[in-house]
């Protein structure tokens, strides 16, 4: 039997790496959303496009019966989610085939076949990664080097970071859905229609 919670989690995120890691939990902080992130080891060790199939196979994402368990909080009817998204943040540059990454631009996800929780996911991607994504809006802080990513953790910081309230959320989703680079405006745009307000 399916939980029926009015505030359930609206979205489970799937982190490629570090990067994206701290700017989806600085994100869920800031608008206070019952939102599940999962990544490799906090992001230290990284997701590929090409290695989603396996994600989608693990203990976590295998069904709707196994994702349920791991987030008690997502509301669902027998076998399906109701309110709840899946979301893929996936760098492409490190995806080499390219029938999987034209796959995953036109937001599908290859070798997943008739997978149980197929119609939630949301593929969005970064060309060519998260930083080329910055750049290109122009964002305020940009790491240049692997070592500089540890700096995300407090330019993405929840209460005093670049991202840390609705105002400049928007703005990056305003500058995102501008760039040719990536779709993360989708995202944020979701994100902001599901933060918690006090009625």
């Amino acid at each position: 039997m399916g939980n029926n919670l009015g505030n359930g989690t609206c979205a489970v995120v799937i982190c490629h790496g570090q990067s994206e890691y701290y700017m989806v939990n600085s994100i869920k902080q800031a608008l206070r959303l019952n939102m599940g992130v999962f990544a490799r080891d906090k992001g230290k060790s990284s997701i590929q496009i090409a290695k989603l199939p396996d994600i989608f196979q693990n203990e976590v994402f295998r069904n709707v019966k196994k994702i349920t368990q791991e987030y008690p909080t997502i509301a669902y009817r027998k076998k399906e989610l109701d309110s709840c998204l899946i979301y893929t943040l996936m760098d492409v540059d490190d995806c080499h085939d390219l029938s999987v990454r034209n796959n995953y631009l036109k937001g599908h996800l290859s070798g997943l076949g008739a997978h149980e929780l197929k119609p939630y996911i949301r593929p969005i991607y970064f060309k060519e990664n998260f930083e080329d994504v910055l750049k290109d809006i122009k964002f305020q802080y940009v790491a240049k080097t692997n070592r500089d990513k540890q700096k995300y953790l407090k330019v993405f910081d929840p209460a005093s970071g670049l991202i840390a309230d609705v105002t400049r959320i928007t703005a990056m989703r305003d500058a995102c859905a501008k760039s040719t680079k990536t779709n993360l405006d989708e995202f944020l745009t979701y994100c902001l229609a599901h933060q918690f307000k006090l009625n």
